[in-house]
């Protein structure tokens, strides 16, 4: 009679019959307090993923009731998520799969959820315990290496020749949205800020999937494109937003989140977007400093934050990311100190996802040069809050200028 473990195993079968406590007990962690919200729990994050110190209460989302033990993670800067394969990735001792086990990794989650359902409660002691937030080898030390590669080079001075004849891609953009597909013409229509002036000024617009004889833009066609220009003003890369991701993501969201996670922005590989920030350039044209010197450097999550502040005279820098690295926090203090009168103003999303992500960037700025919230929920008796800088109204921006106006001369008079 062949063995129980043995043959053909269906996984989906498996993760419905192991709850979360037999598969952390299993591998000896001890889970932090939980906390029930809806269908989900929420936790500190428990999972040896690389992380660095403590998570936020509440960083872990897991839904316990869901056959596939769906989870993700809202702390800062991560965004990592699954089922409970992923999961146990990130908690049998060993080096992970990023949460995507294959081959031998993927056998030995397999065996242990039968060796669960079998009535085991310990992983095998041969196996080497990580430690939580362990450096891990593998793509992670790829990604690592990459970070500590020379600067981004300008496309013009590319040795790539297909790269150096995207320098003007934005010749190729679609800026009026009466010449857009309707999906399309709704995004721009909802971001008001858009406009063909502000397109233009800002190299921004949609790119067609019929670009042309040469297809020029690659797998920027049928996006939203945006630059990021180096402090001189030269094109660094060319970085796509999905016009259609809001829908996109809800469907995947009520699907259970199986699958990949649809894709918002999308860079060029290679490019290393942690070491600019969106705006950067515009710092060094006249006037600016004086803007600087009354609000601080503000300091925004996305792009059309940027464009959306820039519209009522306000320069702005964004990170395009969901958190900031050692580089953008090294030269957003530096262009405080120089042109700002030394002060950051953080402005993200005025929400709880928002406030998590500003935390890691309000530390390791403030280790630097003065830095506060330009707002959060509770300020403003709770006016802005789930807001995003790029909804603002003029006369609401002309509130909180006036606010960070006041904080900058109590600071300049101690």
């Amino acid at each position: 009679m062949k063995s129980e473990r043995s043959g053909f195993v269906k996984i989906e079968e498996l993760m419905a019959k192991v709850s979360l406590e037999q598969v952390v007990a299993f591998y000896g962690v001890e889970m932090p307090e939980i906390r029930r919200v809806g269908e989900e729990v929420r936790m500190k994050c428990f999972l040896n993923c690389g992380r660095k110190g403590e998570t936020g209460e509440r960083a872990l989302a897991i839904q316990v009731e869901h056959a596939a033990k769906i989870w993700r993670c809202f702390e800062a800067g991560c965004g990592k998520g699954g089922n409970l394969v992923s999961l146990c990735d990130y908690l049998k001792p060993g080096e992970h799969g990023g949460g995507k086990p294959r081959g031998e990794r993927f056998k030995g989650i397999l065996s242990d959820l039968q060796a669960i359902l079998a009535g085991e409660t310990r992983v095998k002691e041969t196996d080497e315990p990580s430690e939580p937030g362990a450096v891990v080898a593998g793509k992670q030390a790829d990604e690592a290496k990459k970070e500590s590669r020379p600067g981004n080079v300008p496309l013009k001075d590319s040795p790539n020749e297909r790269a150096r004849a995207l320098v003007n891609l934005d010749s190729k953009f679609i800026v009026d949205p009466a010449e857009m597909s309707p999906k399309t013409a709704s995004y721009f229509r909802h971001r008001p800020f858009l406009t063909p002036e502000a397109c233009r000024r800002w190299r921004v617009g949609y790119l067609p999937r019929d670009s042309g004889a040469d297809h020029a833009g690659g797998t920027m066609r049928g996006r939203i494109v945006y630059p990021v220009l180096s402090t001189e003003g030269d094109v660094l890369t060319w970085f796509g937003r999905n016009p259609g991701f809001e829908e996109e993501h809800q469907a995947w969201t009520a699907g259970g989140k199986q699958g990949k996670e649809p894709e918002k922005y999308h860079f060029v590989k290679g490019f290393q977007r942690g070491l600019e920030l969106f705006g950067q350039h515009r710092l060094a044209q006249e006037g600016i400093a004086e803007h600087l010197k009354e609000t601080g450097l503000m300091v925004v999550e996305g792009p059309n934050d940027v464009i959306a502040l820039d519209a009522f005279g306000v320069p702005a820098v964004a990170l395009c990311a969901k958190e900031s690295t050692t580089e953008q926090v090294e030269r957003i203090a530096r262009i405080a100190r120089e042109i700002a009168g030394r002060a950051v103003s953080l402005m993200f999303g005025c929400d709880d996802e928002g406030e998590l992500a500003a935390r890691p960037t309000l530390v390791e700025t403030a280790k630097r040069c003065p830095v506060r919230l330009a707002w959060s929920q509770d300020m403003y008796g709770g006016a802005f809050r789930g807001r995003k800088p790029q909804s603002l109204a003029k006369e609401e921006w002309e509130r909180i200028r006036q606010f960070l106006g006041e904080g900058r001369r109590e600071v300049v008079a101690t």
